[in-house]
């Protein structure tokens, strides 16, 4: 059978021009022809990805065909991402305990103060750049207050910048080991952190894993540092993202923002309805452990593969309508934007609440925003607004 190819800097570029208002542009033809296809991007990394959202849901729980381990043996690791069952189980136990609705509570009582300190701040100036201004930078701190990092937001939204470029969001150079510079950089704040919980610990996420540990066992420093990582990583730009692309959605949809400001109670399916039409994280990567047929396509054992839960979370063979934002959907939560199976995401709470915390604010202090010059787009792996420039109008100006 013909593989087909498929280029992601072709595939998305109306979706970077801002001429199609969705991802199913990049999609549409792929899905319609077949579920597999190839990516090769010209530095020496083949990659295969599959594309519906029957097979990518199927592949995402089939740990027996697709393994989440993408580096070498004996190197280091993401972890629980990097991992596999039985071993994945375990950490997400940990997780889990990390993300418990008490503490989210907590989290957001404290947090949503600086939420609304940023976009007074922004409506003050009547234009800003919410890319920077909010998008990125209330998750980077309320990561660092949830995971227990202290005031040093500004290092680590760095360093996870930094980290995000030099592997291209988990698709450059696959199968290699993380950036040894990087990983350098970050260990000695991260393991003196973990050294004063253990003698002294508190209510954040770094106490609760040195406290528990590992189903009881204690996790040695290197692990901690790995999980911590793990969490800002995961955590930081995905959130970022759907912060990012809920609000441009909602600058240039003027009559869904007013819904919305008018009902505040439909944030919740706004969010869902917004993480369903811009995932956030369009790919995640798995590597093959076998030669697996997928819809006809043999991905032969070893390779390099991405579950593309962007293009099956608008696959018009499994959503009505797939490029409308419908608040009305009944089955949006079955989106794969926070994953599905062993690797859904246990942040998943702690981000829904910081994209419902923003919108609230906004959407109350303001009586519109609308965009007010270029906008500027990373498309894929991760579908953000990197840069989105907004005119805000003061609530009481209406």
């Amino acid at each position: 059978m013909t593989v087909t190819e498929w280029v992601p800097s072709t595939a998305m570029q109306e979706v970077a021009t801002g001429t199609a208002d969705t991802v199913l542009s990049a999609y549409e033809t792929i899905l319609a022809d077949r579920s597999v296809a190839r990516y090769d991007d010209g530095e020496g990394n083949v990659m295969w990805g599959i594309f519906s959202y029957e097979e990518a849901e199927k592949a995402a729980v089939d740990s027996d065909a697709f393994s989440s381990v993408t580096v070498p043996e004996g190197a280091p690791r993401i972890l629980p991402l990097m991992s596999d069952p039985p071993e994945h189980s375990a950490y997400k136990r940990l997780f889990n305990s990390c993300f418990r609705p008490d503490r989210i509570a907590v989290i957001e009582t404290r947090m949503r103060p600086v939420a609304a300190e940023l976009i007074d701040a922004m409506i003050g100036a009547g234009t800003a750049d919410v890319g920077a201004q909010l998008a990125y930078e209330f998750p980077t701190r309320t990561l660092c207050e949830f995971i227990g990092l202290g005031d040093e937001w500004k290092f680590y939204g760095r360093w996870a910048s930094e980290m995000e470029k030099a592997t291209a969001a988990g698709v450059r150079n696959a199968g290699e080991r993380l950036p040894e510079e990087l990983m350098a950089e970050v260990t000695p704040p991260l393991l003196a952190l973990i050294n004063a919980r253990r003698e002294a610990p508190g209510d954040d996420a770094i106490s609760r894993i040195v406290t528990a540990g590992l189903d009881g066992a204690p996790l040695t420093d290197n692990e901690v540092v790995g999980l911590v990582i793990a969490l800002f990583l995961a955590g930081l730009n995905t959130t970022a993202s759907g912060i990012g692309n809920l609000v441009y959605r909602l600058a240039r949809d003027q009559e869904a923002q007013q819904f919305l400001r008018e009902h505040p109670d439909r944030i919740a399916d706004a969010i869902e309805e917004g993480v369903r039409l811009d995932s956030p994280q369009q790919e995640m990567p798995r590597r093959a452990k076998r030669d697996v047929e997928v819809a006809g396509s043999v991905i032969p054992a070893g390779s390099a593969v991405f579950l593309n839960y962007g293009s099956a979370n608008v696959d018009p063979k499994s959503w009505e309508n797939p490029d409308v934002f419908d608040l009305d959907r009944p089955d949006k939560r079955r989106h794969l934007a926070f994953g599905r199976g062993q690797h859904s995401c246990p942040g998943a709470p702690l981000g829904r609440m910081q994209m419902r915390v923003v919108l609230e604010e906004l959407l109350s202090r303001t009586a519109s925003f609308s965009v007010a010059g270029p906008v500027q787009r990373l498309t894929w792996p991760r579908l953000s607004v990197e840069r989105l420039p907004l005119r805000l109008v003061p609530a009481h100006a209406a």
